[in-house]
């Protein structure tokens, strides 16, 4: 996305610039050595130190087109987008025929949510530089944030053909597949993710599983991207019992108790317990493309997780209440994209008060605290405090009517419980729930709520009321 900080000037600067200019205690390369020391901190993640100097070297030459663009990728990566584009409209104003700083200002709007702008600036990237891998490849990214899917595969398609080797560029190809419902080329094209830096593969001494035979073979599967995609995946581990396979699944230590209940996986495995003896290994995330999976198969969707038989989680009951509704509303802070997948507290709390409705909230980590910062300790039952592990959670879930979540492990294993589940969703969704529509690709028991516009929930709100007046009517008393 054009996020490594530049150190040279550009070529306007440069014609401009005459003569030596002494600076800094008259060393003619004094600017360019710190432009290059700030740049270095930039790339090593140091973005304060990066953007102060910066900003001290903004102070000698405020025109500077390179040192405006690298302040704004910095302030962008440090979640400061509004000074992040106006740094960017700085830059472009200093060198406007460079393609790569109307990317980058396209890339600022993005992170404000500003699609249509940054669309307007990515294109002028590529109209500038009709052979610009990077332009057509941010262009792809806003397109598909747009949901125009056709047009971010088109695109993709021109970044690769133009720098075949980007490893990135293919992995967004097939997350835009994905999105589109293309699950077979889609997940086939997904597996370039595994030779990216930032996805861990575990140092096995045996070999990977190829989708060969598994008869009297023991496997280990092994978690890739996090929580949700062990909950979702996991499913494919009965198609490998069914082959004849030893499922062993190596899991995040909060999920054991719950996957130990599963009768398709014969042992769980926490992250830093000792694996026993095992022939070959998969990553869950690989699990669709080895199996060859039947996509339209409706076993593909039946539930297939459940709550372990002995829990002390017991949720309690109003005799006037028709439903037992559970809510979780916030993102783990530090989790990509927490801000724009959570809602407030204060949406979920016009739901309470009314009779027919027994509210428990199963939300976890720092935001339990918003129940009694908006005052609602006697409206709002505070599960969440006393789950420990996801299975005391599917204890919990499995004696609720609803779940109204966010996107968040949670949701996923009250899907994969066949709990009656609406998922709230941002304009721009994560692939695994596709785009458009209200249908659940990969659960049948869940419902997809999705903002019309970026950060607005109030209609999202306005319509999981109306469905929660339908089903107290359509639910006996």
């Amino acid at each position: 996305m054009n996020d490594a900080p530049h150190i040279h000037p550009t070529k306007r600067e440069s014609a401009a610039s005459g003569a030596p200019t002494p600076l800094f205690g008259g060393e003619a390369d004094s600017f360019v050595r710190q432009l290059r020391l700030a740049a270095q901190a930039h790339r090593a993640g140091r973005l304060e130190e990066a953007i102060t100097s910066y900003l001290r070297l903004l102070a000698v030459r405020p025109d500077h087109a390179e040192l405006h663009n690298n302040l704004g990728v910095a302030l962008r990566l440090a979640g400061k987008l509004e000074a992040s584009v106006s740094h960017h409209r700085l830059s472009l104003a200093a060198d406007p025929q460079n393609p790569a700083l109307h990317s980058n200002l396209g890339n600022a709007l993005r992170a404000t949510h500003r699609f249509d702008e940054a669309v307007k600036h990515h294109y002028q990237s590529i109209a500038l530089s009709r052979d610009y891998a990077e332009g057509f490849f941010n262009l792809a990214l806003c397109l598909r944030d747009l949901g125009r899917l056709d047009e971010a595969v088109g695109c993709f398609s021109r970044a690769l053909t133009i720098s075949p080797d980007s490893r990135r560029a293919r992995v967004e190809l097939a997350i835009a597949l994905l999105m589109r419902g293309d699950l077979e080329a889609g997940f086939a094209a997904y597996e370039i993710r595994k030779r990216l830096p930032e996805t861990p593969t575990p140092e096995f001494v045996q070999p990977a599983w190829d989708g060969g035979p598994l008869q009297d073979k023991r496997i280990v599967l092994y978690p890739e991207q996090g929580l949700s995609d062990v909950l979702l995946f996991v499913r494919f581990a009965r198609e490998l019992k069914r082959r004849g396979a030893t499922v062993l699944v190596l899991c995040q230590a909060l999920l054991k108790e719950l996957l130990q209940a599963v009768d398709y996986i014969d042992e769980a495995v926490a992250e830093g317990e000792t694996l026993p003896g095992f022939d070959v290994h998969a990553s869950l995330v690989s699990l669709p493309h080895l199996c060859r999976a039947d996509f339209a198969a409706p076993s593909l969707g039946s539930p297939y997780l459940r709550a372990p038989d002995e829990s002390r989680i017991k949720l309690g009951r109003l005799e006037q209440a028709k439903l037992r509704i559970g809510i979780y509303w916030a993102a783990m802070p530090g989790q990509a994209q927490d801000r724009r997948r959570s809602v407030s507290f204060s949406h979920f709390l016009a739901l309470s008060g009314d009779p027919e409705l027994l509210i428990f909230s199963l939300q976890g980590g720092v935001h339990q605290k918003d129940i009694q910062e908006f005052g609602a300790g006697g409206l709002v039952h505070d599960v969440g405090r006393g789950i420990f592990d996801f299975g005391e959670a599917a204890t919990a879930l499995s004696q609720l009517d609803l779940l109204i979540s966010i996107d968040a492990p949670v949701a996923h294993l009250a899907a994969a419980m066949g709990v009656k589940t609406w998922v709230l969703l941002p304009s721009t969704a994560d692939w695994r729930w596709q785009l458009g529509g209200a249908a659940a690709p990969w659960y049948p028991s869940a419902r997809l709520f999705r903002q019309a516009l970026p950060g607005d929930w109030n209609d999202v709100f306005a319509a999981v009321r109306r469905e929660l007046d339908v089903l107290k009517k359509a639910t006996p008393a």
